[in-house]
């Protein structure tokens, strides 16, 4: 087929992509399963072209089938090897999808999970921003959720959904006026009992979530080396390049709420093992977990941050 030189591929009708439903907790679900997308009347699977697809990337699917936010993404070996729509990840995330498709064919797939009905946005990270809903009610449109409309225990509910770590609390989250009363062991915020409300004007709910992050081996929990954890398995985070520096760092600090980041060093392990491996400038502008993909290294990133504020 044609290379990634070729360009995209015009096509006809509307940009829509299906996420064909898998099960998932006895449930299934269209904002989940392996990516396809149509174009020229025809439906394929759709791959990366390189194997740096990250939840950055999965997040334009997660646009486009108008769902959530994207809480997880794996690329996987499929058995049979068929034609594709291929795309570059850097394309995907500048644009969309379907502007990104070229002629391929490939055995492998890419599974994406999306939350069905809660999405942050806005925020630095896809475990940061304003909190929207997706109601039935309001006709499929997304509406912003009012200050105070969770407590902690809600908070820490719409997290873990998103696939985050716990929320960070902050004065909005007020235990007054709430619109989601949540046990604390919902699967998703959408579950919690809900005190109805009408269309208001209030200032929007904004949360952060931490990310999945941890340094390891150092004096404190400030520093170490660098791991984080994505679909449940904790792995050393390393960079594709050499161009890791202090900014950079910084973005783990942010991650850890660890101050700002007082050095940095990529030094060799000394076994080859399965890493997360990142793009510098992708972690600059996001975050560690948005970035992280499959890969295998004997390298390892070495950080210490300033300390938390007030520790």
């Amino acid at each position: 087929g044609a290379g990634p030189g070729a360009g995209p591929v015009e096509g006809r009708g509307s940009p829509v992509f299906v996420s064909r439903a898998t099960e998932a907790g006895g449930r299934a679900s269209r904002c989940e399963g392996t990516v396809e997308a149509e174009l020229r009347g025809e439906w394929r699977r759709v791959v990366t072209y390189h194997g740096d697809w990250d939840l950055e990337a999965a997040a334009a699917v997660c646009r486009g089938l108008d769902c959530g936010s994207a809480v997880s993404t794996e690329v996987r070996g499929g058995s049979d090897r068929s034609k594709v729509w291929s795309v570059k990840t850097d394309c995907v995330k500048k644009s969309s999808v379907r502007d990104c498709l070229f002629d391929d064919s490939s055995s492998s797939l890419l599974q994406v999970i999306c939350s069905d009905s809660v999405r942050l946005v806005g925020g630095r990270s896809l475990c940061s921003g304003s909190l929207q809903i997706q109601d039935q009610s309001l006709a499929q449109s997304w509406a912003g959720v009012c200050e105070g409309a969770l407590d902690r225990r809600g908070a820490e509910v719409l997290c873990r959904e998103l696939g985050c770590g716990a929320p960070l609390l902050q004065g909005a989250l007020s235990p007054l006026g709430q619109t989601f009363h949540c046990e604390g062991n919902e699967s998703k915020l959408m579950d919690c009992n809900r005190t109805r409300t009408g269309p208001e004007t209030c200032p929007t709910l904004n949360l952060t979530c931490k990310e999945p992050l941890r340094l390891v081996g150092g004096a404190s929990r400030c520093e170490g080396t660098v791991e984080a954890e994505l679909r449940g398995e904790w792995r050393r985070v390393v960079t594709r390049y050499d161009d890791w520096d202090l900014e950079a760092a910084a973005a783990v600090c942010r991650g850890l709420d660890c101050g700002s980041a007082v050095s940095t060093e990529k030094t060799r392990g000394s076994d080859r093992s399965k890493v997360w491996r990142v793009f510098t400038d992708c972690v600059k502008k996001s975050s560690v977990r948005d970035c992280l993909f499959d890969d295998s290294s004997s390298s390892l990133l070495q950080v210490i941050c300033s300390g938390q504020q007030g520790a």
